[in-house]
């Protein structure tokens, strides 16, 4: 049987893991930081260039008629709006829990009584050490939007289940967190 970041091999036929001989900041961002390593060992590259950004949450918040809350905003390298689920950055030291709760209050107005973890991924792992933590939130109840600046033209739709893992399946929904939670939330009610 695989477990996580194993295979049937003998753990002694592993690869040695590269290490990091020095660190350069490249570029100090608000959000983001992008970093030059230097590394050593079997078959490493000379240099290996990653960003840090903080862990994302999206939510999948489906209500009493299963549902699913959808946000509709602009995303700028894409040169599109964008079907998503509710989401967003955690802050330094924040719970990812606390965040989607925030996220999802922030940008659709629903609370949620009954807060369930689906995981979470790595979306960019030759790029990135962030992960995105997945939710379900059940129990909605409405409550006022409170958007940042940037979140302004930002709409708010609901769709059922079946139908936004429809959009899945037609690449409407794209962002990987949005399309790994509806299909694991699809999964829990098949």
């Amino acid at each position: 049987m695989l477990t996580p970041g194993h295979d049937e091999k003998d753990a002694q036929d592993e690869p040695e893991l590269w290490r990091l001989v020095e660190r350069r900041t490249v570029y100090q961002g608000r959000f983001v930081q992008l970093y030059q390593d230097v590394l050593e060992g079997p078959a490493a590259p000379e240099f290996y260039e990653h960003v840090r950004v903080a862990d994302g949450v999206r939510v999948v918040a489906l209500d009493a008629e299963r549902q699913v809350v959808l946000v509709e905003d602009q995303f700028y390298l894409q040169g599109r709006r964008m079907l998503h689920l509710p989401g967003g950055g955690t802050e330094a030291g924040e719970d990812p829990a606390l965040t989607a709760a925030r996220e999802l209050a922030e940008e659709t107005g629903w609370r949620a009584a009954a807060w369930r973890s689906l995981g979470s991924i790595h979306p960019l792992p030759t790029s990135s050490v962030a992960r995105t933590h997945l939710f379900l939130a059940t129990g909605l109840t409405p409550g006022p939007v409170h958007r940042d600046e940037a979140e302004q033209l930002m709409t708010v739709r609901k769709a059922p289940l079946t139908e936004a893992v429809a959009l899945v399946r037609s690449g409407v929904i794209t962002e990987a967190g949005s399309v790994t939670a509806l299909l694991l939330a699809a999964q829990l009610s098949t």
